[in-house]
């Protein structure tokens, strides 16, 4: 099984910005419990020097880890991955739907010990992985899945993921697998 890090396309597909008074929505990402019903739809900007397409997974600028995905996305997506998944709709530029996608899973999947890593000398958490050992037992029938702060705070897609992306015409995300530890 291959796994990708989530990162948007932002060299060929238009990216998202959010207003500056709407900047706590990036504390979704460390909140595991649905938030849908209290949800009230924020209004993104588009990047003025990003690229003019519009692709199924918009990058939002410096919060790369909040997955963005267009309606048509969502919907080839969900099957794989609403049960940790919910769709949280965002006034987009172009009128169309987009959904911040709200990334409930967090699984402590790295073993650190075998991974090869560096840490932040005043945290001690992990600030970069190289290549990666992962506990293959906790990730059975995860597709998409965020480590914990600790490891890293990556968001993580498997190969079903990219498979399903790829077998709809998604546009918009770029699969380079993780390096893992021989």
């Amino acid at each position: 099984m291959y796994y990708y890090r989530y990162h948007p396309d932002a060299n060929n597909y238009a990216g998202i910005m959010l207003r500056p008074e709407d900047r706590d929505v990036i504390k979704i990402r460390h909140v595991t419990s649905p938030i849908a019903d209290e949800w009230v739809p924020v209004e993104v900007l588009d990047i003025e020097d990003n690229p003019s397409t519009h692709g199924d997974f918009p990058s939002l600028v410096n919060y790369n880890m909040i997955p963005v995905m267009s309606l048509r996305a969502w919907d080839a997506l969900r099957p794989l991955i609403g049960y940790c998944c919910e769709a949280l709709p965002i006034i987009h530029p172009s009128g169309k739907p987009y959904y911040i996608i709200h990334v409930m899973e967090t699984i402590d999947a790295l073993d650190e010990e075998r991974s090869e890593l560096s840490r932040n000398r005043v945290t001690g958490r992990v600030s970069a992985v190289y290549r990666y050992a992962l506990r293959p037992a906790s990730l059975s029938g995860k597709h998409i899945f965020k480590l914990p702060l600790e490891s890293g705070d990556e968001l993580l897609v498997d190969d079903a993921f990219r498979q399903a992306v790829v077998q709809h015409g998604l546009k918009g995300l770029l699969f380079n697998p993780i390096p893992l530890v021989e």
